[in-house]
């Protein structure tokens, strides 16, 4: 897109031609500063509970099973998602092992072309300074930052919603036909790839992109040619597949995904209020440093009026495009009932654009100050994320995994008592986790504590068990193993016990 002169009561007080500094350099400097933000002390921290520990162990049964269609949680087929992500998350395991950075791994390096894509859009939108504005920008505000780093769809998604924008806007300005036809084929696979990662909301960035692209003065056949079949392909086949062998599935994803988490309340954060708790603190927060100028920008907008702000919009097709961007999914988000911080992740990119193209146009800072004000983003966000490692959480599992690795316990036994998830810990445990209740009559539950005292007492061989228990319901534990008189050694922590019972001798 041409470059454009953007004016809303605002005073240019450095025009572009000042920018000295050697975009080369420049380029180079971001793409070292994404590697580091993008793989930096990525297998420091544990694996949290529930997300973190789900995806992974799901990902860890497809490598142990090798059966990469069915993803499966506890060796139970689990459908809450589609498998692109547990694909990514089982190739880090093969090639780096079953550790943290080999989960996260996919995810450092989907944030890592994410960068460097919102590199190019803002360099597409409207010049190689604003483009290296942003991708500084994205790689050293928090939201991102920290998104990459927790194990989930959302870097992931975001990684093809970007791709998918992208390639509209190449399309967009394509001058040859069979150009566009590629683009805008490339555009339709990302969200075929999208839909595979996350289902329906990897279609939103679609709706601004229709209003924008049949409202302007220039139009993209979208609609036409090979683009559609591509994207069912892409992103419904696996769905077809499974649904073929697994009737039952069809209402499931109709029903359970998709309805419900637009309108049951029995879901993440389902209060009217949600949306200005859960999304509004990321967003804004979110962004760190550069909160302070995307405000200074905004204010600046408002206060311009709203009859300029119109004109403006009509003005500056791309600036228009980057707020329907924002503003539609951001509703549509809103009016669901469920709703949880890194939903709203992919449209931190274009805040980014947006905030990049005020900077570099409007607040008079050289380069030099931008990356050095990226560069000490960085490194206090990289300090964040190690320190983070090592500070006690309750729901961080490799902490709790340590506990036992010092007792060198061999050939153990291992349980959790009354959990009906911490499938970090079954990650860790490589699978070799039974859950054990008191009465044993939950679907998920293994055996009762009864019935596992009764077979630990009668066992003759010398064995060892281990039962992992939240402090709260340490009692109930202890008065059991008490009662049956067992050899019984406590590891204990600020959250969680094991109770290391042994028979005989080891």
């Amino acid at each position: 897109m041409s470059e454009t002169s953007i004016s809303y009561g605002v005073k240019r007080d450095q025009p572009l031609n000042r920018w000295k500094e050697n975009s080369t350099v420049a380029f180079m400097l971001v793409v070292v500063l994404a590697f580091i933000a993008a793989f930096s002390f990525q297998g420091a921290r544990g694996l949290y509970e529930t997300t973190e520990g789900r995806y992974a162990e799901a990902a860890r049964e497809m490598v142990e099973t090798g059966n990469y269609l069915v993803p499966t949680l506890d060796y139970q087929p689990h459908w809450t998602k589609p498998p692109l992500a547990y694909w990514g998350i089982a190739m880090g395991i093969l090639l780096f092992g079953r550790n943290e950075f080999g989960v996260r791994f996919s995810n450092s390096l989907a944030f890592l072309i994410v960068i460097i894509i919102v590199t190019i859009l803002g360099a597409l939108l409207w010049d190689r300074k604003v483009g290296l504005t942003a991708g500084l920008i994205y790689l050293s505000s928090p939201f991102p930052f920290f998104g990459a780093n927790a194990v989930s769809t959302d870097t992931l998604l975001t990684l093809w919603e970007l791709c998918a924008v992208l390639s509209y806007f190449k399309a967009y300005n394509a001058e040859e036909s069979k150009r566009k036809s590629t683009w805008v084929m490339g555009m339709w696979f990302f969200f075929g790839l999208g839909f595979l990662t996350k289902g329906p909301p990897s279609l939103l960035p679609l709706i601004p992109i229709l209003v924008w692209n049949y409202t302007g003065k220039t139009r993209v056949a979208l609609l036409k040619g090979l683009g559609i079949p591509l994207f069912f392909f892409t992103g419904f086949s696996w769905f077809i597949l499974i649904t073929l062998k697994n009737p039952h599935l069809f209402n499931y994803f109709l029903k359970t995904e998709i309805v419900n988490r637009v309108s049951s309340t029995a879901v993440h954060n389902s209060e009217w209020y949600g949306p200005f708790t859960v999304y509004l603190p990321v967003l804004l927060a979110g962004q760190g440093v550069w909160l302070y100028f995307s405000a200074r920008g905004f204010w600046k907008l408002i206060r311009s009026g709203p009859k300029h702000i119109l004109t403006f919009m009509k003005q500056h097709e791309e600036i228009l495009f980057l707020v329907l961007w924002i503003i539609i999914p951001l509703l549509i988000f809103s009016i669901s009932r469920s709703r949880l911080e890194l939903y709203v992740l992919p449209l931190y990119a274009p805040i980014t654009l947006l905030v990049a193209c005020w900077i570099t146009r409007y607040e008079g800072l050289t380069w030099k100050r931008l990356a050095m004000i990226g560069t000490v983003s960085i490194i206090l966000l990289v300090v964040f994320k190690l320190g983070i490692a090592y500070t006690p959480n309750k729901n961080d599992m490799k902490q709790v995994y340590t506990m036992v690795q010092q007792t060198d316990s061999r050939n153990a036994e291992y349980f959790v008592f009354d959990e009906d998830k911490l499938y970090g810990m079954q990650f860790y445990l490589n699978g070799i986790m039974q859950r054990v209740t008191r009465t044993g009559g939950e679907s998920w539950a293994a055996t009762s504590m009864d019935n596992l005292l009764l077979s630990i007492r009668e066992k003759k061989l010398p064995s060892e068990h281990l039962i992992l228990v939240r402090r709260k319901k340490v009692p109930l534990v202890r008065d059991a193993l008490v009662d049956a008189g067992l050899n019984v050694q406590e590891i204990e922590s600020k959250y969680w016990i094991w109770f290391r019972i042994t028979t005989g001798k080891l």
